[in-house]
């Protein structure tokens, strides 16, 4: 009787018939022998491996078939067997089957139909498989009853590590290219059943991985399919939509959220058709537009999209939507004059929405960078941010800011407007005063009944203060990075 180490030998010389039939004869005389099977399956692997190479299907079906028959083998004990005939299949995926070859759904589905009957443990050849079928998942009829058998569960941390090209560009990681392929999936067959169970396992994905970009977005799109609950929804993508406001898909997604809410549905498509994105990839938003413009009656604004679509799609030389085809056809559409003009102030409806179980603040601006209007503000007690604005402000003014904390303890800053002082704020006051100043100091001291204010350099030569002088001026408890402690400071004056 061979070994193992004669067999893997033979095969590595490049015997690979004499291998296996070494392999199948010591088989056939002991049918129940583990070891025999194992000197069998070392002799497939090496059979499968180059059948891969050369893109012998046939033969690869074959070698899988005899795999099978080995009823004494098991993914535990023969690990490495089982993870090498992964590598081969997953080789031959990547070489030889492509998207556009009419066969390859067949394919594909033949090879899985041979490997579901398996449990396979975490590995870099369990890995390397989904990698490679990850490119027709939204396109094979077996996708989703794929990523059922594969289980996103045995994900290994380095699946989770982005790829780095030699350009150092990070590219997205195996685990979140396949999240998004199962939602696609799932998305497709719209299996409530199924999206249900799907969605717990999404979830703990995005918690465990908060660094993953587009969880939030498929689990907001899997949800309304599954419960059309809009709160739900709302709760989940908001967050996601936060992080990618500038992106189109975002709003499409959130004018689907509220589909129940015209306002907030029209505002979020137009914010989605004016966000600077390729024409090609508006169209569907702006078939949701045309048709929402249609139903109310706004012709001209929706014969505007329209044509906006037509044109795109014959530029492209691509089959018109079935839409589009009605509308064509239809009595009103070349009476009515197109209409671009928007008379809804979608921006601050959807900042809104991104704002919605934000937190609130009167903010102080207490520096400005005129040159990037980068400014730094105090809005609570021992609070204190920085932030770039898109308004120019100076220092002193009076902010309202809407905000959330992010996961590394700081304030991310969701919209700012311009704010009034109120009087109970517990970081900011206006006090009156009167000026104590040595002539050989740069700074001064605002002397008040109750206490005494610092007045720094550059606010004594800004307002020209003098000793002696009464003033009214605002102060604000901030931090003082020379001596690093909160103290009260005055940031404006006004001469009485």
């Amino acid at each position: 009787m061979a070994t193992i180490k004669d067999i893997i030998a033979k095969c590595k010389e490049g015997f690979l018939e004499e291998a296996y039939s070494d392999a199948i004869g010591d088989w056939e005389a002991d049918p129940t022998n583990a070891w025999a099977q194992r000197e069998v399956a070392w002799a497939l692997y090496y059979r499968m491996k180059a059948y891969a190479e050369r893109g012998d299907f046939n033969q690869l079906m074959e070698c899988l078939d005899k795999l099978c028959s080995l009823d004494r083998l098991s993914t535990e004990q023969d690990a490495i067997i089982f993870d090498n005939v992964l590598f081969a299949v997953s080789h031959y995926i990547k070489e030889h089957v492509s998207p556009t070859d009419p066969s390859a759904h067949s394919r594909l589905s033949a090879i899985f139909s041979r490997l579901r009957g398996y449990h396979f443990l975490p590995s870099k050849g369990y890995s390397y498989l989904l990698r490679n079928l990850l490119k027709f998942a939204e396109t094979w009829a077996d996708g989703a009853d794929f990523f059922d058998w594969w289980n996103l569960d045995n994900l290994s941390q380095e699946d989770f590590v982005p790829y780095v090209t030699e350009g150092g560009n990070r590219m997205m990681t195996l685990a979140e290219r396949a999240v998004i392929a199962n939602s696609k999936a799932l998305l497709r067959l719209r299996d409530s059943g199924r999206i249900e169970a799907f969605l717990p396992k999404l979830d703990s994905v995005m918690n465990e991985h908060p660094e993953m970009t587009y969880p939030g977005y498929f689990y907001g799109k899997l949800l309304l399919v599954s419960d059309d609950n809009e709160q739900n929804a709302i709760k989940v993508v908001l967050p996601f939509a936060r992080k990618k406001a500038s992106s189109f898909w975002v709003w499409s997604l959130l004018a689907d959220v509220y589909k129940r809410d015209p306002r907030k549905h029209l505002a979020c498509l137009l914010r989605a058709v004016n966000c600077r994105a390729q024409e090609a990839f508006l169209s569907k938003v702006r078939i949701k537009l045309a048709d929402y413009y249609v139903k109310c009656g706004e012709r001209g604004k929706a014969r505007f999209h329209i044509d906006k679509v037509v044109n795109c799609y014959r530029e492209n030389g691509w089959r018109f939507p079935f839409e589009i085809k009605v509308w064509l056809t239809e009595p009103w559409f070349n009476t009515a004059t197109p209409d671009g003009n928007v008379d809804v102030d979608y921006r601050a409806i959807t900042d809104d929405i991104l704002c919605e179980g934000a937190d609130e603040a009167i903010a102080v601006v207490t520096y400005c960078d005129p040159q990037t209007q980068r400014v730094s503000m105090v809005y609570g007690w021992q609070q204190r941010l920085f932030h770039k604005l898109s308004i120019q402000v100076g220092v002193g003014a009076v902010l309202k800011i809407n905000y959330m904390i992010g996961a590394n303890g700081r304030a991310n800053v969701l919209k700012v407007a311009q704010g009034s002082f109120t009087n109970n704020l517990p970081y900011a006051k206006v006090v009156s005063g009167t000026v104590s100043r040595r002539q050989d100091k740069p700074f001064a001291f605002l002397r008040t009944a109750g206490q005494d204010y610092f007045v720094p350099p550059q606010v004594v030569q800004r307002f020209q203060v003098e000793d002696g002088d009464d003033v009214k001026a605002l102060v604000v408890y901030d931090f003082d990075k020379k001596k690093a402690t909160w103290n009260w400071l005055c940031i404006s004056v006004n001469k009485q």
